[in-house]
């Protein structure tokens, strides 16, 4: 790769070079360097005209098409940092991104037009047109910002976390290290860009003449056209286990990038046996860190648990104990971070960025992050995870304050007190209701019997609703349960450990309900082929987390229903309607009629999954595995 300044620089050097090879690939179409060079840089030209430049942020909120690379680049090129808005975030979180962040200048596509905050300046993507000819760019140096990513926030409201092209350029330039020997010509896309991971994804291909191969999701991989062309995959590990249960990797992957959750050699063992992957790589960093600042080899034939790897070259890392003095080997500390790959801090936020980002006592006029991760050293100098010094947790990848999840829940009518934890592969959600609501018995206040179970459901159904509108469908929780009070520890704080396992049904009450239209028939038998269960035995009314659903099968259930019922059916909507029997409703309603059911399209779906497995093979590699990942 060639060594440049800004995190752009090298994908320009690229595109002349070889104009006509293949950037981006996906179903929405394919663009050629020249191609993605040429509506770049017009776009980015008109950008300037408007305003844009260096410190002026533009938001992108564009759907996951080659039009998301032709704004992320234009930005870019304009001088300006890019701020990413996911078009299925909710409307009042997008605006707060908006305006926190200043951003006076917006791209979109007609697509997701709709979906764009108040305030600032629209361009329309399809109009790469100045309305000052001959505008040109302002220079770009290191110390200028490219992005700003928002991430979960203790106080309640997400924080923006402002990274330089400084520290994107040596990112890349440790990425060309470790991958080295891999064959990037193919580089999964499968993150949002609300998510570092993506600048990893994007611009590991971009910058070294490879293709991005742009997918809706990791779990979509098998139905793009373009799946066998990739051969670098970057992937949170639960999700991985998913792939491998549908036999749904694709075929040609090489090399293999975890990150975002705790890697267990079982799953390491299991993509060595049942793929082609000939290197495994697992790495850590988070988000004020640029993607990553650990990542290591996770060899093929190793027994130890994978640890998150040795410090990148251009990162320094310490692991500190509470008077910030270095702790040996075996240890365990909390990871403080420093050197080149350090972002700005937080965007308007100075008390929080002083707070985290502190004088580095070992380099005069230099700061460090406080990551609140507690790590060891191993004997060979590499990094072992150990947990969280706070109330920060990691779900499928994605960083999540429980903090920032509580406020949300206690601003609920009919919510007295509120607390959020992780149970399993689920983040859960704890209600201690008002005095005007049933309690979790079914006591009224006045101490009368009412019916407990409808007021519970009615309740959970409230709070559901209004989350879906406030936060993004990775810190809806996923199971709420119902306290009469919240356990405290000694101190009258709340003690989390003590906050019990969810029921396996709550919120179903009373007598099973069984499948009553052939909606809801219809709708039982794709539950059952998700959840491992009978039709027969699944109650309408109980929702999909509750018999044991996750987010990586509500991907999947949110595709057999689009196929089965010839409607496109998103994420979000399933948040809206968690049960058979109101998904079914919802159904009906939209069309005026019960929906057909579209058999085809469900044997279809099928052959495609057989196929998918009988392609399958073991792994030819005998040689070292080595690689990366990134934790966010």
């Amino acid at each position: 790769m060639t060594v440049t300044e800004t995190l752009h620089a090298a994908f320009v050097e690229h595109a002349a070079k070889n104009p006509d090879a293949t950037a981006v690939h996906s179903d929405a179409g394919v663009l050629t360097y020249r191609e993605l060079d040429e509506r770049s840089r017009l776009l980015a030209e008109r950008l300037v005209a408007d305003g844009a430049g260096p410190g002026v942020p533009v938001g992108i909120c564009v759907e996951r098409t080659p039009d998301l690379l032709v704004a992320v680049l234009a930005a870019l090129r304009a001088g300006s940092c890019y701020l990413p808005l996911d078009p299925n975030y909710p409307a009042d979180r997008l605006t707060f991104m908006v305006q926190d962040s200043g951003t006076r200048l917006l791209l979109t596509t007609p697509a997701s037009r709709a979906a764009c905050p108040p305030g600032p300046t629209v361009v329309v993507l399809g109009d790469e047109v100045t309305t000052e000819p001959g505008a040109k760019p302002v220079a770009v140096v290191p110390d200028d910002t490219a992005y700003v990513i928002y991430t979960s926030g203790s106080t309640g409201r997400p924080k923006g976390v402002a990274v330089r092209h400084g520290a994107c350029v040596a990112m890349l330039a440790d990425l060309d290290r470790v991958l080295a020997g891999c064959d990037l010509s193919g580089v999964s896309a499968a993150s949002s860009i609300c998510f570092d991971m993506s600048v990893m994804e994007l611009f590991n291909a971009l910058c070294r003449g490879g293709a991005v191969v742009l997918v809706e999701s990791a779990l979509h991989l098998a139905e793009s056209r373009h799946a066998d062309r990739i051969t670098h995959l970057n992937v949170v590990p639960s999700v991985m286990n998913s792939l491998l249960d549908a036999g749904a990797l694709p075929p040609n992957v090489r090399s293999v990038v975890f990150g975002g959750e705790a890697l267990h050699r079982k799953l390491v063992d299991r993509v060595y046996r049942e793929t082609g992957a000939e290197r495994v790589f697992n790495a850590y960093g988070p988000t004020e860190g640029t993607v990553f600042c650990s990542f290591g080899l996770v060899p093929e034939d190793g027994t130890d648990e994978p640890t998150i790897g040795p410090p990148t070259a251009g990162d320094r890392v310490y692991v500190l104990d509470g008077d910030l003095r270095p702790l040996p080997a075996g240890e365990p500390g909390e990871l403080y971070l420093g050197g080149a790959g350090l972002a700005h801090g937080y965007v308007n936020r100075p008390a929080t960025t002083a707070e985290r980002f502190v004088p580095d006592p070992f380099r005069d006029g230099e700061r460090m992050y406080r990551t609140g991760d507690l790590v060891r050293f191993t004997e060979d100098g590499e990094l072992r995870f150990l947990g969280r010094t706070d109330h920060q947790v990691k779900l499928r990848g994605y960083r999540i304050e429980l903090e920032e999840v509580e406020a949300r829940l206690t601003g609920c009518p009919g919510v007295r007190e509120a607390a959020a934890a992780v149970r399993g592969n689920r983040l859960v959600g704890y209600l201690v209701p008002t005095g005007d609501a049933a309690s979790p018995d079914g006591t009224a206040p006045d101490g009368s019997r009412s019916d407990g179970s409808r007021s519970e459901a009615a309740l959970r159904s409230a709070v559901t609703a209004r989350l879906a509108v406030e936060l993004p469908e990775y810190m809806v929780p996923a199971t709420l349960v119902l306290l009469p009070a919240l356990p405290l520890g000694p101190g009258g704080k709340l003690d989390r450990a003590a906050l019990p396992e969810p029921p396996a049904a709550a919120g179903s009450g009373g007598p099973r309900t069984a499948a009553r239209t052939p909606t809801e028939a219809a709708l039982a038998e794709i539950w059952g082929q998700l959840l491992d269960l009978e039709p027969s035995s699944i109650d309408v009314r109980s929702a999909f987390y509750d018999l044991g659903g996750d987010s990586l099968l509500l991907v999947r259930l949110a595709r057999l229903m689009t196929r089965r019922f010839d409607r496109r059916v998103r994420v979000p909507d399933l948040f809206s309607f968690r049960d058979i029997s109101s998904l079914a409703g919802w159904l009906d309603d939209e069309s005026g009629a019960a929906p057909e059911v579209v058999t085809s399209a469900r044997e279809r779906a099928g052959a495609r999954r057989a196929a998918l497995r009988g392609r399958g093979g073991g792994n030819t590699a005998t040689g070292t595995a080595t690689g990366t990942g990134t934790g966010r």
